[in-house]
């Protein structure tokens, strides 16, 4: 298949951008990369001044990517794009997760030779995912990133991936007039508007994932999706067919991404399915990431189904019969709806239907999310709460409670604690919600 646009050169078609690597001015933005951009543009020596911009934009960049990008920071003569595309761009370890997705699915089915990743953006995922493939096929219409992206892929020593600037569904359509069918396709839509305002349906991201699989689902034997976190994974499941699992993936305890993998080749999948749907719950703990000691990255991970999670019967608690530890589980599980999954694989008690707390009589040393060794339990009374906890050190956090943080502190005086937690929620007692306060220390991160 022929690119769409095959002339993709910096110093052709971008010559501001392709004289940032003069080696004077890649020195000079490594010596202010860490300063305020502001001052270090208006110190901009005059031979400078025409690429105000340029220059503005790559420290900019560099500052937002040294956490998130890291092989991109260390690496030289590296072209950042405009700040926005390193907001909406992979980190880098969700990225190296993706991938072992697609290498996890080679180890059942074979060798994969293939990938298309429609919605190319910075290409990280690309990268990445080149790492595991014989072939990426990177898509992306805007002309500036596709020619920094290929830029990039150069100076990173990624030698097979295709890049092509072009609509991506022109792209799918001529495949299916040669019956050209992938091994994998990925797709993260745009999700903002023609005015840069943030949206969330799929219908309303470019492309438009739903209208994209009814028309091309065959062009793919595996898809992969991501959509935002926000974005409720039912409603996904009931706009698409052909959903083999779906990957809830947080990173340190903070929810990134929501993964979609679709199979057009299996025939048994389709929404009467839907409950059978596998889902993971995932929170990556970084450690000193790189790419090569992504092994040593701590995953915690929680599998259940829907159509488990809908079954389940499980305990609540009432104050007294509260336990010993307190269990609150990651981000992933809680946005993955494992809310009764979890209690019964770990045999905890629930506080609520509404209310995501745990307890057992027991440790659970491997329970995935943060533990609290309990203290003291209380039923919330204004008097009662100031006169133990006003004026002492303590972490207030509200679970399901109509009072904030913030609201607690200026009323009970309590001031900014160390390692004691002190919990504000509700728990249900024979349909009666009652709201507790409770001490606790916390065990487990």
């Amino acid at each position: 298949m022929k690119p769409i646009l095959s002339s993709l050169s910096l110093s052709e078609n971008y010559p501001n951008y392709n004289a940032l690597l003069q080696d004077d001015i890649q020195s000079f933005i490594e010596e202010n990369k860490d300063k305020k951009i502001t001052q270090t543009l208006l110190n901009l020596p005059k031979e400078y001044q025409g690429l105000q911009i340029e220059i503005g934009n790559q420290i900019k960049s560099l500052q937002k990517s040294k956490s998130k990008l890291a092989l991109w920071y260390a690496s030289d003569n590296i072209i950042f794009p405009p700040s926005l595309s390193i907001e909406q761009a992979s980190s880098e370890i969700t990225a190296e997760y993706k991938a072992s997705l697609i290498e996890n699915n080679d180890k059942i089915n074979g060798e994969n030779q293939t990938l298309v990743d429609l919605t190319g953006g910075m290409g990280v995922d690309s990268f990445y995912f080149s790492k595991k493939v014989k072939k990426v096929i990177y898509i992306e219409q805007n002309e500036l990133l596709a020619n920094i992206a290929k830029h990039n892929f150069e100076q990173l020593g990624a030698k097979n991936i295709e890049v092509l600037c072009g609509n991506s569904e022109d792209f799918l359509e001529k495949a299916r007039n040669e019956n050209i069918v992938f091994d994998w396709i990925y797709l993260d839509p745009a999700r903002r508007d023609n005015i840069q305002k943030k949206v969330f349906l799929l219908e309303d991201s470019q492309p438009n994932m739903v209208e994209l699989w009814k028309s091309f689902k065959d062009v793919g034997k595996k898809w992969l999706l991501k959509t935002a976190p926000l974005l409720d994974i039912q409603l996904v499941i009931n706009r698409l067919t052909h959903i083999k699992k779906v990957e809830v993936v947080a990173l340190k305890n903070e929810c990134k991404e929501v993964l979609y993998q679709l199979d057009s080749s299996n025939s048994s999948l389709g929404k009467a399915d839907s409950e059978k749907i596998g889902i993971s719950a995932i929170n990556l703990h970084e450690q000193n990431f790189s790419e090569e000691n992504f092994e040593k990255t701590q995953i915690e991970s929680f599998d259940f189904l829907l159509e488990s999670e809908k079954e389940i019967f499980i305990d609540y608690s009432i104050k007294n019969e509260i336990q010993n530890f307190l269990y609150e589980p990651n981000v992933a599980v809680l946005k993955a709806g494992a809310f009764k999954s979890i209690a019964k694989k770990y045999q905890l008690n629930k506080f609520s239907s509404n209310t995501h707390l745990y307890t057992s009589q027991k440790l659970k040393k491997d329970f995935v999310g943060k533990i609290f060794k309990i203290t003291e339990v209380i039923s919330f009374s204004k008097k009662e709460v100031k006169r133990k906890f006003g004026k002492k050190q303590l972490n207030v956090v509200t679970r399901n409670f109509p009072m904030s943080v913030k609201e607690l502190r200026k009323q009970f005086s309590v001031l900014e604690g160390d390692n004691q937690f002190l919990f504000f929620t509700t728990i249900t007692s024979k349909s009666v919600d009652e709201k507790i306060v409770i001490l606790c220390e916390k065990i487990k991160s």
